[in-house]
């Protein structure tokens, strides 16, 4: 009697699970809980990881303004900032002048919702025009997409940027709406 409620109960879970598969959520049922009556749900991370995480990316655009453009990025979580950054900066476009030519992406952290994006030394060649201002707020703008971060400061070679062709970067920048295209 024991041996058969025990089937029946691992039928049942299995039953159960194939039902609510089709409701977002990847559920499996251990062939062994059926023995302690147990039921064992979980997500599979890996075949989200493997998919990859849908992120926009703002690149300049038409009219001085920037477009947003969707990007599929792979690997973990706490490196999405950084593979955000290079996506945007490294991948641009054939034409794309908003970033100096050769710049790269060194690293980015994220500490109470600030991120410091650090550039390599080519981050200050940009002088105070517009394609400095698209290249700041591209960035901004960019990093500001992850719920993680509100704000973003710039170093160049390790060391902070404070002003940038005339743009006081002494305080980390906030999303600015007015630079993106409707």
């Amino acid at each position: 009697m024991q041996k058969t409620l025990t089937r029946w109960t691992a039928v049942l879970l299995l039953g159960a699970g194939l039902l609510l598969g089709g409701c977002g959520a990847t559920q499996t049922v251990n062939p062994d809980a059926g023995k302690s009556g147990q039921k064992v749900a979980e997500t599979n991370k890996n075949a989200s990881q493997k998919q990859g995480t849908q992120v926009t990316v703002y690149r300049a655009g038409k009219g001085g303004k920037l477009k947003a453009a969707a990007v599929t990025l792979s690997g973990s979580r706490d490196q999405l900032p950084l593979q955000l950054m290079k996506e945007l900066v490294e991948k641009r476009p054939e034409g794309d002048t908003t970033f100096p030519k050769g710049l790269k992406v060194n690293k980015v952290t994220v500490k109470d919702k600030v991120a410091t994006v650090d550039f390599s030394r080519e981050f200050r060649t940009r002088r105070g025009d517009q394609d400095m201002l698209l290249m700041l707020y591209a960035i901004v703008d960019t990093l500001t997409e992850l719920p993680e971060i509100q704000s973003v400061q710039f170093t160049s070679a390790g060391k902070k940027v404070t002003v940038l062709g005339g743009q006081d970067l002494e305080s980390p920048l906030k999303r600015n709406k007015a630079y993106i295209a409707k």
